[in-house]
């Protein structure tokens, strides 16, 4: 780097901006570059003056903090000018407290609340801007009592858990606040705040119709438009139900809501060929849009590598001379040796679990680089995993063993957060990811290596790729980061446009379900939608079902909560009398009754849509030996029955004894993608709503034939919260969404048994006093 041809540049950069020649955004990348190219180079105080002047005129003072706390070893200047003076009047005004400051951008957003008007906004922004951060200071400004906090995945919901209880900078909120993530709290103080996905949230309102809320923030609001949420398929996503559903429930409870998104473009009010209805969701319900897009606080740079060296900057140099395009492992570890070899870390993203496990072994056995010493915390948390799974064959801990993460939804979600956690202290320097990393799961790493434009077989969307790219790099941690990127298509996506945002229950002409009759004014229904919504209360009433029932579990349609109740009313005595078995089974131990279970799953099985329970439904095999040997029940029977006797570990088992299609056993590597698919997708998201419309249905039907109050009929409850929460109690729920073993959670669910305590392994002791640590504050 020519350090006077920099500086020349960046003063010529500096006048532009106060000239009004460039945008704020602009001067910001030209900072943030500025800052990377003189960091860790011998500073004068002259030198110091004028970057602490030029960070706080680009409304971002954290760059000067960051290059002496990190960066430099030089000592602060001692004398001032009036620039330096006036810099430190500018800064000192966005100070929130003693310790905490927030950039110019920031404080622009926080500015727009006022407690004397009503607060609606939509924020879109980068994903270094801080919106998250931001809420909290939102609460504190105005005082709220009851805050509602939504976020699309638990790992999101627990880390904004455990941040009020162990970050001292959020004190007020965890002694000023009670705070609560289970959907069925009882209990409530004056001040609340409350933790929830949208399923959560749903829940709870289920149980609570009549609480007042004083402001809601909902993350990753794009989830409303299914177009917007990439699966690894192309088949329907349902979380824009649950989106829109509890939207909806929030528009009517809360006067003060922020809504956040990354990177989303907003439809041109004035383009009349455009999908306008996400206007119209704005329009109507008084949302202002915040638009910070193109404010990346961090600087990012995006290269596409082929077969040539490839300079990024004074400090990375990638050569793939000589290596094959087609030999896509081998480019893969050559990109991670050469970002290794100047002692960085860096984040793979891929399209899919299958993908990201299979570039970890090429990592593993293609590098030349020899990794240091293990950390004595991650060698701890290896040898509970191989203590825990008794598999040394699987992937996931040979990796670790390399100082490579593995990090997707079917790694057990406890082990995404160490990996995690562990990738951002420096003890991993690869993470090899799937979207994972783009719900607010927060890393930290300079670089970001590209290796498809998919996620499955689905093309990714400019704001996705966008928010992928934005891993690289983290402010307060970096001022820039680079996008390595070796499927081009990813490059023309990053570059290209999306699509307008659209809301189908404010568009008159898209294609809507029963559940969206319920949510949806009917001047955006047709007439045809209206006359089955009619007919569809018609059937309500002539079983006398009422609201108050029909309205739980708000994604699944009323015809379907009729179907089921239909279903029960229609059963045989000796058919209730089996059901009556299972629960009686379910309340005294966790056991499911064969038979019972049988039935309640022949209920359900009209109305299940997911392809993968219902194949678990429908597809039934012989039981061998046992009381009911002979007999033939679904394969769903037999693998929750192997789930709530050995949990995780038994379902991990029952899967190794499977087949695949062309006869193999399973491997180990794929005996626990399935175990982690059945129990934190198919049990937890799936199942749990089925059983749940059954529930409610079934304790209805026999209230009104014994003519006894609901609460006092036994039901499915125990299994529901197992289901849903993988444990029964308070404590271990609270353990579970935090993210700790499951011999913790155990130890919780019963009664903090001391026999289990003892049977603690290192890493599960130090994690058990963490999670004591925040309950203990409850």
């Amino acid at each position: 780097m020519d350090r006077v041809e920099a500086a020349t540049s960046i003063v010529k950069d500096l006048n532009l901006f106060l000239s009004d020649s460039i945008n704020d955004y602009d001067f910001i990348k030209k900072v943030c570059d500025y800052f990377d190219k003189v960091k860790g180079l011998e500073l004068s105080a002259s030198d110091l003056k004028f970057l602490k002047y030029i960070s706080n005129v680009a409304g971002v003072p954290h760059y000067y903090d960051l290059l002496l706390s990190k960066f430099n070893s030089a000592e602060d200047f001692e004398h001032y000018d009036l620039n330096t003076v006036s810099s430190m009047l500018y800064e000192s005004t966005l100070h929130i407290d003693e310790k905490i400051k927030i950039h110019k951008f920031q404080k622009q957003v926080l500015n727009q609340f006022r407690t004397t008007e009503q607060n609606r906004y939509f924020l879109s922004a980068t994903t270094s801007f801080g919106k998250t951060f931001l809420i909290y200071e939102i609460i504190k400004k105005l005082s709220y009592d009851n805050i509602v906090l939504i976020f699309p995945t638990i790992a999101l919901l627990s880390e904004n858990y455990e941040r009020l209880f162990t970050d001292d900078n959020f004190r007020y909120f965890y002694n000023g606040f009670d705070i609560h993530t289970l959907s069925d709290v009882d209990e409530f103080s004056e001040k609340n705040i409350f933790i929830f996905t949208p399923e959560r949230y749903l829940s709870f309102i289920d149980k609570h119709p009549e609480i007042n809320i004083d402001f809601v923030f909902v993350d990753e609001i794009y989830k409303i438009d299914n177009e917007f949420v990439i699966d690894t398929t192309s088949k329907e996503n349902e979380r824009d139900t649950a989106y829109r559903v509890a939207l909806k429930s929030i528009l009517d409870k809360s006067q003060d809501i922020l809504l956040v998104g990354p990177y989303i473009d907003f439809p041109d009010k004035n383009d009349s060929q455009l999908n306008q209805s996400f206007n119209t969701f704005l329009n109507s319900n008084k949302f202002k849009i915040i638009d910070y897009n193109k404010y990346e606080i961090v600087s990012k740079s995006s290269l596409i590598v082929r077969n040539a060296t490839l300079k990024f900057d004074d400090e990375l140099t990638i050569d793939l001379k000589g290596y094959s395009q087609k030999s896509i492992g081998s480019r893969i570890s050559k990109i991670v040796d050469d970002v290794r070899s100047i002692k960085e870390n860096l984040i793979l993203y891929t399209k899919g679990p299958g993908k990201a496990e299979s570039y970890a072994k090429d990592v593993i056995s293609l590098s030349t680089i020899e990794n240091d010493e293990l950390n004595p915390n991650l060698q701890s948390f290896i040898s509970h995993l191989l203590s825990h799974y008794k598999y040394n064959d699987w992937v996931v801990i040979n990796a670790l063993q390399n100082k490579v993460g593995i990090h997707h939804g079917l790694v057990p979600k406890y082990i995404q957060k160490e990996i995690i956690n562990f990738f951002n202290d420096g003890h991993l320097d690869v993470l090899i990811s799937t979207t994972t990393i783009t719900e607010g799961v927060n890393t930290s790493a300079k670089n970001l290596l590209v290796v498809n434009s998919t996620k499955g077989n689905k093309d990714l969307k400019t704001f996705d790729a966008k928010n992928i790219a934005g891993r690289a790099g983290r402010f307060l941690h970096h001022f820039s980061g680079r996008v390595i990127i070796l499927d081009k298509k990813f490059k023309d996506i990053l570059e290209g446009s999306d699509s307008e945002i659209k809301h189908k229950n404010f568009d008159p002409d898209s294609n809507k379900d029963e559940i969206d009759y319920f949510i949806t004014d009917e001047s955006f229904l047709s007439q045809e939608d209206i006359l089955k919504r009619r007919e569809v209360i018609r059937q309500q009433n002539i079983r006398g079902i009422p609201d108050e029932i029909m309205s739980m579990y708000k994604v699944i349609s009323h015809s379907d909560k009729i179907r089921v109740y239909d279903q029960i009313s229609s059963l045989t005595p000796v058919s209730l009398h089996q059901i009556r078995l299972l629960i009686s089974s379910i309340t005294r131990n966790l056991t499911i009754d064969y038979n019972g279970f049988k039935v309640v799953l022949s209920v359900v099985k009209p109305i299940v849509s997911n392809k993968t329970l219902a194949f678990l439904i429908n597809n039934e095999s012989i039981l061998r030996n046992g009381t009911n040997a002979g007999n033939s029940y679904p394969t769903l029977v037999y693998s929750l029955s192997a789930y709530l006797s050995d949990g995780f570990a038994g379902s991990i088992k029952y899967n190794l004894s499977r087949k695949d299609n062309k006869g193999n056993y399973f491997t180990t590597d794929k005996a626990i993608q399935e175990s982690s698919r059945f129990v934190f997708n198919t049990l937890k998201y799936q199942l749990v709503k089925y059983l749940g419309v059954f529930n409610v249905m079934y304790k209805f039907f026999l209230s009104k034939s014994q003519n006894k109050p609901m609460d006092d009929i036994a039901g499915l409850d125990r299994l529901l919260l197992k289901l849903e929460y993988n444990a029964t109690s308070d404590k271990a729920r609270l353990a579970s969404d935090y993210g700790v073993p499951s011999k913790i959670v155990e130890y919780y669910d019963e009664e903090e048994s001391e026999k289990i305590r003892k049977s603690f392994d290192a890493f599960e002791e130090s994690k058990f006093q963490q999670i004591e640590s925040i309950l203990n504050k409850q």
